[in-house]
């Protein structure tokens, strides 16, 4: 059944429940160090900041959600969550979608990624009240979701044999399908880089590239027929998301499909994207489109348009685990990005969720996201810091 008509009275909000009150939110910082040899087209990694949220209710249930950063500058985030949160106190915390349209706002970055981390917090909070997963909440709580290992960034003295060593470990591991990056070098050493892939991965597994909307536009068209001979499925970002005309244009080119959005969080633009025929998959950041609220709207008219949904995941297992049970609970996502660079605090992951198998991911039995609260905000490795507590 398609998600989001197994349970119409949830998002509706009529259904019986009892009533949990908001009575705390804080903000915490999410900072590692990084040794900056890994790099893609538009970005050299040398830290990672990522916001998070924990939402108590009065009966101390923990409800966790994540936002995202500009060019990792978590300040707005966290001065925006200052702002709006204080007048959140002593609402009903299973009033999702009423939260989630006061909330919602299109003005600027940090005023989506606070929304949508409420959201993932409160259905996180919904779910564990009920004693359940939250992907039970959206549609078929038991339908293993495909998962690609998303890796392949340029790495400062990487050979080609160790590229291909990396791949050659994610198939091991049990995924089916990988992803590298393209576009910062020329065609010819990029497409090196992928033939070096396909020699490891063996034929039969789904390469995507993605050139983070770094390719000339009057170029992109120049990489499809090679990348097809290398037996690459689908191309994300090769334009900007904006540029739909063009990307519309590759789309109607083939023979790869392709992927965009990601980073964009102005709805009107992901919905011309899907409605223009730009792209055959709907990359959505679940942690800035609006949380599962805006990422189960989204869905439905990619439903009617008849592309499928992947959520992106470059933040923290939090992140990771809330695509995962979109995945699960909602058929209109297709696959979901599984980082194997940016996988920050995943030994807070159940087991099931850091191994597939045969290409896809199981959740356990765990209530909600399934990241332990606790676990998660005991500061592991000194790299989660309180920003603002408002109780």
């Amino acid at each position: 059944m398609p998600c989001g008509d197994t349970n119409p009275g949830l998002l509706a909000e009529d259904v019986r429940r009892r009533t949990l009150r908001i009575a705390g939110i804080t903000s915490f910082d999410f900072h590692r160090v990084l040794d900056g040899r890994s790099w893609n087209p538009a970005w050299r990694w040398r830290e990672r900041r990522v916001p998070l949220v924990c939402i108590v209710t009065d009966d101390g249930i923990c409800g966790i959600g994540e936002g995202w950063s500009l060019d990792n500058d978590t300040a707005p985030f966290h001065v925006h969550l200052a702002k709006v949160a204080p007048a959140l106190l002593g609402e009903d915390a299973g009033a999702i979608a009423t939260i989630h349209a006061r909330l919602w706002s299109e003005a600027g970055w940090a005023d989506a990624a606070v929304a949508s981390a409420i959201d993932v917090a409160l259905w996180d909070a919904r779910a564990r009240a009920q004693g359940v997963k939250l992907c039970a909440l959206i549609g078929a709580a038991s339908r293993p979701v495909p998962v690609y290992a998303s890796g392949g960034l340029y790495a400062d003295g990487q050979t080609l044999p160790e590229l291909a060593d990396a791949f050659r470990g994610y198939v091991a591991q049990g995924f089916r399908a990988v992803k590298l990056k393209i576009g910062a070098h020329g065609r010819k050493d990029d497409l090196a880089r992928v033939a070096a892939v396909r020699a490891a991965v063996g034929p039969d597994v789904p390469i995507i590239v993605d050139a983070l909307g770094c390719l000339p536009p009057g170029d992109a068209v120049l990489w499809l027929p090679p990348l097809a001979a290398f037996g690459v499925t689908a191309i994300q970002a090769p334009l900007p998301s904006t540029d739909i005309a063009g990307l519309a244009s590759l789309q109607a080119h083939g023979p790869l499909a392709v992927i965009a959005g990601e980073a964009e969080f102005r709805h009107a633009v992901l919905h011309d994207l899907m409605r223009q025929h730009a792209v055959s998959l709907l990359q959505i950041c679940i942690c800035l489109c609006g949380g599962i609220t805006g990422a189960l709207r989204l869905a439905a008219l990619a439903r009617e348009c008849g592309i499928g949904i992947t959520p992106q995941c470059h933040g923290t297992a939090v992140l990771q685990a809330a695509s995962l049970h979109l995945g699960t609970g909602c058929d209109t996502v297709t696959t979901v990005e599984y980082h194997m660079f940016h996988a920050h605090l995943h030994a807070v992951l159940p087991d099931s969720m850091q191994h597939p198998i045969d290409g896809c991911m199981q959740l356990g039995a765990q209530p909600g996201l399934g990241i332990d609260a606790a676990a998660l905000f005991a500061n592991i490795d000194g790299t989660l810091h309180t920003i603002t507590t408002i109780a």
